[in-house]
């Protein structure tokens, strides 16, 4: 994920992750948003799918752009599948080179994230052979997409996974959008007939779920109008995280770089804002591959401002 990315659409990360700041305008905000943007989460979850039972059982690879988005977004569907002995290798995309607010330099840097990424995945019951670092550069996947899926075509064709989790189309983020890119190409290319479900990271970010995150103007249309249509166009798929959080929160807090030391449950943590939200919710949230493709950003490998999509 790289919890304060500086090149994520429209957004200053820098507000959505950091020490909370008593009286801070934007902290303010947060207080505000943060609740609301759960709020609509809730709602949607209620018309929710529960996948759990079928999520479990089969084996699986897990697509994560940077070192802590597989904890972030799949740690739920991970120990469930552990749980059951069902096979999970994780495959982590970029070399983490990039994150902030790590001061290191980046060859440290990298191999610092990659052992933060073992520790946090053997809290998740995922052995040091079962996580795999590409070691693309971080911050350019979008220019190394082809070489990503070919990579990834190579795992799928190794490994025979009956499901592989990627992230959403429309994260907003230029690394998970490339990434979601990448796997769809893989899975093309190999014909791969299994399973690809989409997690949710940045997602949670925009407003819930409307087009023009960090450009669009405030309106009762984008307030209220989109966010009633995500509510009744799309029912999300909900893997049961009762009981699982607490480890979850474990495993996030040993991508120290990102989060900072301590226990990110806490209400003094080093992180706030509506990334961390999610793990607060009873749920873990897919949704089937494309399913929000309509609410993509524009990249160099989508049609341009022409494309057809609904609000």
């Amino acid at each position: 994920m790289n919890l304060s990315h500086g090149e994520i659409d429209g957004m200053d990360v820098a507000k959505a992750v950091r020490r909370v700041v008593p009286g801070d305008p934007e902290t303010v905000r947060d207080r505000v948003m943060v609740p609301a943007r759960s709020l609509w989460r809730r709602a949607w979850t209620r018309r929710g799918i529960d996948i759990t039972s079928s999520m479990t059982t089969k084996s699986c690879l897990v697509v994560a752009p940077h070192p802590d988005d597989e904890t972030l977004g799949c740690a739920v569907a991970i120990l469930r599948k552990r749980a059951a002995g069902t096979p999970v290798t994780v495959v982590i995309v970029s070399d983490g080179s990039r994150g902030e607010p790590a001061t290191l330099p980046p060859a440290e840097l990298i191999e610092m994230r990659k052992a933060e990424t073992r520790r946090a995945c053997a809290l998740l019951d995922v052995g040091e052979s079962d996580v795999l670092f590409l070691g693309f550069p971080d911050a350019e996947l979008t220019d190394q997409v082809d070489a990503v899926a070919t990579r990834l075509g190579e795992l799928i064709g190794t490994l025979a996974p009956e499901q592989i989790l990627a992230p959403t189309s429309c994260e907003g983020h230029p690394d998970h959008d490339a990434t979601n890119e990448a796997v769809r190409r893989a899975v093309a290319a190999t014909g791969f007939r299994g399973q690809v479900l989409e997690y949710t990271v940045w997602f949670w970010t925009h407003w819930p779920w409307t087009l023009g995150y960090g450009s669009a103007g405030w309106s009762a249309q984008r307030l209220f109008v989109q966010p009633l249509h995500r509510l009744r166009e799309r029912r999300p798929l909900l893997v049961d995280a009762t009981d699982l959080r607490a480890r979850q929160r474990r495993a996030l807090a040993e991508h120290a770089t990102q989060v900072g030391p301590g226990d990110t449950g806490s209400d003094d943590a080093a992180v706030t804002g509506a990334l961390l939200a999610t793990l607060q919710s009873p749920y873990e949230v897919y949704v089937a591959a494309g399913a929000l493709r309509h609410l993509d950003f524009d990249r160099p490998w989508r049609p341009g401002p022409g494309t057809s999509r609904r609000p």
